[in-house]
């Protein structure tokens, strides 16, 4: 409950004052979308296409806590649940917020008993990467690491979805910031593991003039914010319900 309260406050401090104007979903939609492998989420994808209960973990750093977000409601964890479950109205869909900022993957791997293994997800997306990157840990030991916690996931039956850090000024600033964007990607590609690769997504927000009256990051050049938040979720909801989706339209 103290450290419930303490995440509270975090937020009345640091989040922006007031919500800024949402873009509309097809803003979000840049590119062309890369489908996820029903293959690679077995009990994701069992679980939405009999109605049966789905838990998610999102664990991460800040950007999955959702600092920058103007309330705890418009973190990507949050509105992914929200819309999730629209789109399935007969399941019960939880997703649970265990982002804490500052974290790099050795942090978040010592909380996996605790923050993960507990609630005994159905999948797991793990963002990671970014405060690798800016506090120099090497990026070999980031791989390792990082190869270890998805073995350990799927030992306990847990499908796993990685998310690469965000495009923006001080990432990409830290010397050899895209060794671990490249890092996740191999490593996903070797283990069989898809890979939301934000980091491609956001780059593309950056640039979009359609993002001038709402930007996908805030003024730190670090942080994402309600739009950028906004556009994770819409991706994501899209990509996990396209798993079970196209059956239906059959």
């Amino acid at each position: 409950m103290v450290l419930a309260v303490a995440a509270l406050i975090v937020f009345a401090i640091l989040a922006p004052a007031s919500p800024a104007r949402a873009v509309p979903d097809t803003t979000c939609r840049v590119g062309e979308d890369i489908p996820l492998d029903r293959r690679s989420l077995p009990r994701t994808a069992a679980a939405l296409k009999a109605g049966r209960p789905l838990t998610i973990v999102a664990i991460g750093s800040s950007s999955t806590q959702g600092y920058g977000a103007s309330d705890p409601t418009r973190s990507y964890p949050a509105q992914l649940a929200a819309r999730l479950k629209l789109r399935f109205p007969h399941s019960s869909i939880h997703v649970h917020n265990r982002g804490v900022g500052g974290d790099d993957i050795n942090t978040m791997l010592a909380r996996f008993p605790r923050d993960v293994a507990a609630a005994k997800p159905d999948l797991v997306i793990w963002q990671t990467g970014t405060n690798d990157a800016i506090n120099h840990v090497p990026v070999d030991r980031f791989e390792t690491l990082l190869g270890r916690g998805i073995r350990d996931l799927r030992h306990r039956g847990i499908d796993v979805l990685l998310m690469t850090p965000q495009y923006a000024p001080q990432f990409t600033g830290a010397s050899g910031s895209l060794l671990y964007v490249e890092a996740m990607r191999r490593t996903g590609q070797q283990l069989g593991v898809p890979v939301f690769d934000r980091y491609d997504l956001s780059r593309a927000w950056s640039g979009d003039r359609r993002f001038a009256d709402s930007p996908p990051l805030t003024a730190d050049g670090l942080h994402q914010a309600d739009s950028g938040y906004h556009c994770v979720a819409v991706i994501l909801a899209d990509r996990l319900a396209a798993l079970v989706e196209s059956d239906k339209a059959r």
